[in-house]
């Protein structure tokens, strides 16, 4: 069976000759391995996307195994929408991208046939699904594309833009279609206009500035925004004039939508986002209303629903909105070294705390890291009761700090962040919304940032543009009570879980912060849900309160202790 699941050898005919050879081979994809299966399928498509000449059977069975298909597609997509799971460290990411360009490739190679088919049949029975599957599967490739490893390649927008032309001429761009890749699945009704819109969103809105979360439901936004949406052609000889208040394409370049330059070439199509601001404006006044409905679907609360919106409303907007910047850019060359991600950090925090402790004569006095107030300090005996994990097996690279790190350069710095360039051996492991922390050189003083632009450049290099959280975070431990264990015998105790944050002091600087915040995974946060922070003698009741930033990985908030009680071996007392 493994045989039958290898790419076909020059000369032989391939799995997906015929729809009942299509639908034997995808019965014979192993059903427990997504990616082995995706690995299996891109191979038999590539085959199909070199074969010449085409027949009407190919086209079929192509489109056979793409109906079959959306199962495998949605296994390799589930993850990314669970939010608090860290997929980008999922092999899922690569194979769901490999799987969607390889479709892409083969429904162009199959545009190519049945654009120079001289039967009409074939023109009109097949053309315009072809072209929607070309087109749906590029948009799941454009979403994925800064979240994995691969770079831009020209030849895409030519040939896309060369079938957006032959469907204009064919009058197919506004035939009613159904469409079910971007709607959620529920077959709402579409165009090749419409798909070819949402094309060029996905591409304009993210060019490495929205986590993939935020990607991800944007995606699932602009079915809704595109439908007041329409491509216009400008009248013949026309100059293009900058600051235009539209978006233009050339079908005659290599690029998607972009802000008009001054141009009098070229085969342009303007796009007038205003009608989708207007809805992304009345969007944003709901969210403002604590009593407006809220997005069901949507695993980001309230505050990150606004933050994205706002974000998306100046990406779209013809004229760039002038940014005030908080400080001024001053060049620098000094070298850093980076911890990339919540969970590396906390075992960083644990592996130098062990360090210190063991070379440590005796432990070092007690002192308050908080303010100078009682009510809320918070003793270094608070910090993580760090032991000993073999399961981490801490080799190599992670034998300085206790978990993988990075080296980068800092090419520029302000007040609120800087631009570091340096190689990623995986770049899906450094994405917008990623939380850092890094030092200079030998400087013990660590830096808590958080990605907020990612731009790729030659090879595994990168420019990652962070802005500053804090400085020295601490590690801390906290337990969430559930529920109730066994009372028959008095036992007040609860089943209690133990997670990781990180404690951040006030600072003066950016960002200026009068009061102590925590970081902690998006699991552990509830608004108003109170945890207890545990340390050696000491056991503090933590109210969580509204965050300042939600991320897939992470939630940076304030908190609130509303009761302190004397730990060691005592029981803690029931909270909310």
């Amino acid at each position: 069976m493994l045989g039958l699941l290898k790419p076909a050898h020059r000369g032989h005919a391939g799995p997906l000759v015929n729809v009942t050879a299509a639908n034997h081979f995808w019965h014979l994809l192993p059903r427990g391995d997504p990616v082995s299966a995706q690995q299996a399928l891109s191979g038999a498509l590539a085959e199909l996307s070199t074969r010449n000449p085409l027949h009407l059977d190919d086209i079929r069975a192509l489109l056979g195994i793409d109906q079959l298909s959306r199962s495998l597609a949605d296994a390799l997509s589930v993850e990314y929408v669970l939010g608090d799971a860290q997929p980008q460290e999922s092999v899922a990411w690569q194979s769901a991208f490999e799987l969607s360009r390889s479709f892409a490739g083969a429904f162009q190679h199959a545009f190519k046939y049945l654009r120079d088919e001289k039967s009409r049949r074939a023109r009109t029975e097949y053309l315009s699904t072809v072209l929607l599957r070309l087109v749906q599967h590029r948009q799941v490739d454009f979403l994925l594309r800064p979240f994995v490893s691969e770079t831009w390649l020209p030849d895409c927008w030519i040939e896309l833009h060369a079938a957006y032309l032959h469907a204009e001429s064919a009058g197919l761009l506004r035939q009613a279609l159904v469409s079910r890749s971007n709607d959620q699945g529920r077959g709402d009704e579409s165009s090749l206009e419409r798909e070819y819109i949402h094309l060029l969103l996905v591409e304009l809105l993210n060019v490495g500035q929205l986590s993939p979360y935020d990607a991800f439901w944007v995606n699932r936004q602009i079915p809704r925004w595109r439908t007041v949406l329409a491509l216009q052609a400008r009248a013949a000889r026309a100059p293009v004039e900058a600051g235009e208040p539209r978006f233009v394409v050339d079908l005659d370049n290599a690029e998607g939508l972009v802000r008009p330059a001054r141009s009098s070439t070229g085969n342009h199509r303007y796009l007038d986002l205003a009608p989708m601001l207007k809805l992304i404006g009345e969007e944003i006044a709901r969210l403002r209303d604590p009593a407006g409905s809220l997005d069901d679907s949507a695993l980001i609360r309230r505050g990150r629903q606004l933050k994205l919106l706002r974000k998306i409303h100046a990406i779209c907007q013809p004229i760039p909105e002038r940014v005030d910047r908080r400080g001024v850019r001053s060049a620098a060359t000094s070298t850093v070294k980076a911890i990339v991600g919540l969970p590396h950090i906390t075992r960083m925090l644990r592996h130098e705390r062990r360090r210190r402790t063991s070379e440590a004569s005796s432990p070092p006095p007690a002192a308050e890291v908080g303010s100078s107030g009682a009510e809320d300090g918070i003793s270094p005996d608070a910090a993580l009761d760090f032991r000993p994990d073999s399961k981490w097996g801490f080799l190599g690279a992670s034998a300085e700090f206790g978990a993988p790190h990075q080296e980068w350069q800092v090419k520029d710095s302000s007040a609120s962040g800087c631009r570091l360039r340096g190689k990623i051996a995986h770049p899906n492991r450094v994405l917008p919304g990623t939380l850092l922390a890094f030092h200079v050189g030998d400087n013990l003083s660590w830096t808590l940032a958080v990605g907020r632009r990612i731009r790729k450049r030659i090879g595994d290099r990168v420019d990652i543009g962070v802005e500053y959280v804090g400085r020295d975070p601490l590690g801390v431990t906290l337990v969430a009570e559930t529920d109730t264990a066994d009372l028959t015998y008095g036992n007040p105790n609860k089943t209690r879980k133990r997670c990781t944050a990180l404690y951040l002091r006030e600072g003066s600087e950016h960002p200026k912060m009068p009061f102590k915040t925590l970081i902690l995974r998006p699991r552990y946060f509830k608004a108003g849900r109170s945890l207890i922070l545990r340390s050696h003698d000491t056991n503090y009741t933590v109210r969580l309160k509204e965050p300042i930033e939600e991320q897939d990985g992470f939630v940076w908030l304030p908190y609130e202790v509303v009761d302190r009680q004397a730990g060691g071996a005592g029981i803690l007392r029931e909270v909310a």
